[in-house]
């Protein structure tokens, strides 16, 4: 196939280079001026779609991308499809594909060829603000913190701001060792930011830390986990941390694909039904029902606010090994951890 005078070989050979060169170093990778990338679209580059679902995504030559809408902000990795003009995100548990339509203009898979929901660049990078629930490997040295963010690879620095005191204390108490990664979670805001020396950078301000997780990091076991993937350890129920003892059931909530049925504990009974999910990242669990032993009482005040949460839940977000569910308006019912992972 040939697109725009250029064969796939030539493509093939063009992102080869450009692979080498963004290897090479970080300056392709977030700053330059736009070229017309293998696949054929510029980058690095911005492009917008206006209207009634407005959206934003930058697209730099690393296969790094950030995209902003009004119900989604993501960041990811993105590659070409080898045939044919067309380029893919990677969204977790979805993929978005773009047809390049030419250097400036890209639409989504299958859209209208009146260009309504296309995406258009002006030629330049303008990185759009993005908060969103991060992970990430956290090292804190000599006064400069940064964080390799697990869903692009990229190193950033983090601005000593907002929860960053809470994530660098956690850090202290358990890094394995001085200067030593240790893998987080946090919600977080990625914008540019002008440093002490040298052009702006995008920057990480830690908005609420979550925790840190020794002994995990960026690789999940086989990809990306999905909500459906582990069994996933319940670590708090609508803001209230839990704990257990040893010897003690463990709360818990796992899924079961072949006859897509949910089972759920938090010491005492146990708690199951039908669950629906709809990419990319909505979830309800419409039938709900509980064995009917008599608990004392913490574990069925955890009981009645487990069953609270499972009415409520709308929407889940997975990011490394940690996910949580929320509820329509976003707010924030539990948080779970993946457990019991095959071996890597």
């Amino acid at each position: 196939m040939n697109v725009g005078g250029i064969s796939n070989d030539i493509k093939r050979a063009l992102a080869a280079l450009l692979l080498a060169a963004t290897c090479n170093g970080t300056t392709l990778a977030q700053s330059g001026e736009a070229f017309v990338a293998a696949p054929g679209m510029l980058t690095p580059a911005s492009y917008r779609r206006t209207g009634e679902d407005p959206a934003h995504l930058d697209l730099w030559p690393d296969q790094t991308y950030h995209w902003r809408s009004e119900t989604i902000s993501q960041a990811g990795r993105w590659h070409a499809d080898p045939n044919g003009s067309v380029i893919v995100l990677d969204r977790g548990s979805e993929t978005l594909q773009l047809e390049v339509r030419n250097s400036e203009r890209l639409r989504p898979a299958g859209g209208p060829d009146d260009g309504s929901i296309d995406l258009v660049t002006r030629g330049a990078l303008e990185p759009t603000r993005l908060t969103l629930p991060v992970t990430g490997m956290f090292t804190y040295y000599a006064d400069a913190p940064t964080l390799v963010h697990c869903a692009t690879g990229r190193r950033y620095p983090v601005a000593l701001e907002g929860d960053y005191l809470k994530l660098e204390q956690a850090y202290i108490n358990d890094r394995p060792a001085p200067a030593a990664p240790l893998f987080a979670t946090l919600e977080a805001t990625l914008e540019l930011r002008e440093p002490m020396e040298g052009p702006a950078r995008l920057t990480v301000i830690v908005d609420r830390f979550d925790a840190v997780w020794p002994g995990s990091d960026c690789a999940p076991a086989t990809g990306p986990l999905q909500l459906e993937d582990p069994v996933w350890r319940i670590l708090s129920l609508a803001g209230q941390r839990l704990e257990w003892a040893a010897g003690e059931p463990e709360p818990f909530l796992a899924f079961n694909r072949s006859n897509q049925n949910f089972s759920a504990g938090v010491g005492c009974n146990l708690i199951g039904g039908g669950y629906n999910l709809t990419p990319p990242g909505e979830v309800a669990f419409p039938a709900v029902r509980s064995t009917l032993k008599a608990c004392p009482d913490v574990l069925a005040a955890r009981e009645a606010a487990l069953l609270q949460v499972l009415e409520a839940a709308r929407v889940y977000q997975v990011a490394g090994t940690a996910a949580r569910l929320l509820d329509k308006d976003g707010l924030r019912l539990a948080e779970l951890q993946a457990v019991y992972l095959p071996a890597r």
